[in-house]
């Protein structure tokens, strides 16, 4: 058998695979999981790309939530992603980040937005949701989480 022979023949093996559990969870409906640990975990978010992400990932940080309500959050927005902490910003559904936001505000998630890039766009403060403060550099405060202990994730 040649290599190529046998590098189809194993990705139809794994395929296989990932079928059956796919099927099974689909037909189950949401996992209910146990929450990852009894402590708190703690995770920095970076969101620097664009709107999409910042959506992504607020969605994401929604779905951890229902999973495990103890896990902390730091959501950092820094770079063109930095329009989703601003009043009006709208998520590429048409939903106003700011309900987002305050939602998960309200479950004890943190917004950070980077100053330096606040003071390169010229966006003044006052134009962000009440929900976010200001940390001098975002990418500095993401190191400094992660420092003390913070895991980093980017969606």
């Amino acid at each position: 058998m040649n290599p190529r022979e046998r590098l189809r023949l194993l990705g139809a093996g794994l395929a296989g695979l990932g079928a059956a559990p796919l099927a099974l969870a689909q037909s189950q409906g949401l996992v209910n999981e146990k929450p990852i640990s009894s402590q708190p975990w703690k995770v920095v978010m970076q969101i620097s790309v664009d709107l999409e992400q910042a959506y992504e990932g607020l969605i994401n940080i929604q779905n951890v939530l229902q999973l495990d309500p103890k896990m902390q959050f730091v959501v950092v927005g820094y770079g063109k992603a930095i329009r989703f902490l601003l009043n009006g910003a709208k998520a590429p559904t048409g939903a106003a980040f700011s309900g987002i936001i305050g939602a998960l505000a309200n479950q004890g998630v943190q917004f950070r937005a980077c100053k330096n890039t606040l003071t390169f766009l010229k966006i003044p403060e006052s134009e962000l949701v009440l929900e976010a403060t200001t940390v001098p550099a975002g990418v500095y405060e993401i190191i400094r989480l992660q420092s003390e202990g913070w895991y980093y994730l980017k969606p």
